[in-house]
């Protein structure tokens, strides 16, 4: 039965530790806003917009999505060019019989 109290004291002084824990996460988050107005925010929402879309566009450089070099990409267009045999333009139809 003692084992029970003592097990109790210490969550409950870890509880206890945890909510001044929080409340000192509250007063700093508070005093770090205190000088914030619309203006700032609006300058940091469109900052998010920008590094997100600078982000976007390197993940699809890496992937492989988009080619930034255009003569690189046509490069690879001709080669591939070079690849294709062409049709004659009036094949004679064999019949089977």
């Amino acid at each position: 039965m003692e084992y029970a109290v003592y097990a109790l004291f210490v969550l409950n002084l870890g509880a206890f530790a945890l909510s001044l824990y929080a409340i000192r996460r509250v007063g700093h988050f508070l005093r770090a806003l205190n000088g914030l107005d619309w203006e700032a925010v609006a300058t940091i929402t469109g900052d998010i917009g920008t590094v997100k879309k600078s982000i976007q566009r390197l993940n699809n450089r890496i992937n492989g999505l988009e080619n930034t070099d255009p003569t690189a990409m046509l490069r690879q267009v001709a080669e591939l060019q070079q690849n294709v045999t062409h049709l004659p333009s009036n094949p004679q139809i064999v019949k089977g019989g």
